[in-house]
């Protein structure tokens, strides 16, 4: 039998995972997971990530229905110990505002450095590499669970709040310009803070984002 190469054999797990992924944060039935766990389960024999082979052959062998919030818990603990694969996990539930947007933002990518971030500019700046948990992947992937829930948190009040803020009496920033975004989203037709950041991740063309 002719073994994959290991950047093939890379290739194929990070499919398979992106596969199962996308089935769990769309909620899609479960019997859909059959394919991509015996996919991975097949190419894992020879990985040199024993423990994505433990989880496929686990969940693999679990008979319909299976137990998809303790697969999710599973899931997230096995892509958080191979960053090299590029996975982040956000959970939608975790926000409620733009401070637990960046909270949730520095779990996941910034427990490992001496700072953090709290500004779309760097978030912007985390997503072209170079720091945070995934900085080393060749490609990344964002996991992003329960998205309607960050939608609406992220939305039009969130945003209205946000432009205010930025126009108060000693504000040093630039009133003309958050003037008009208000008036923008006042009127139907300006972005919301969710749409911002949507559109800062589909800016980088080498992340795939999967919600």
């Amino acid at each position: 039998m002719v073994q994959s190469n290991p950047k093939q054999m890379e290739i194929n797990e990070r499919n398979q995972l992106a596969a199962i992924a996308k089935i769990l944060v769309r909620n899609d039935h479960d019997k859909a997971l059959d394919e991509p766990l015996m996919r991975l389960l097949q190419s894992g024999q020879n990985t040199v990530r024993p423990d994505l082979f433990s989880f496929a052959e686990k969940w693999s062998k679990t008979t319909s229905p299976r137990a998809l919030a303790e697969l999710w818990e599973e899931f997230k603990i096995l892509l958080s110990l191979h960053p090299d694969l590029g996975f982040v996990v956000i959970e939608g539930t975790h926000i409620a505002d733009i401070p637990s947007f960046y909270a949730e933002i520095n779990r996941v990518y910034m427990a490992d450095e001496s700072w953090q971030i709290g500004s779309l500019d760097g978030f912007d700046d985390l997503l072209y590499g170079g720091f945070g948990k995934v900085q080393d992947a060749k490609k990344q992937t964002i996991i992003w669970k329960d998205i309607a829930h960050s939608r609406a948190a992220l939305g039009v009040t969130t945003t209205l709040a946000y432009y205010q803020e930025k126009l108060a009496a000693n504000s040093p920033f630039n009133h003309a310009y958050f003037q008009q975004k208000l008036a923008d989203l006042q009127a139907g037709k300006g972005q919301t803070y969710f749409d911002i950041v949507a559109e800062i991740i589909q800016s980088h063309p080498k992340i795939d984002w999967i919600y």
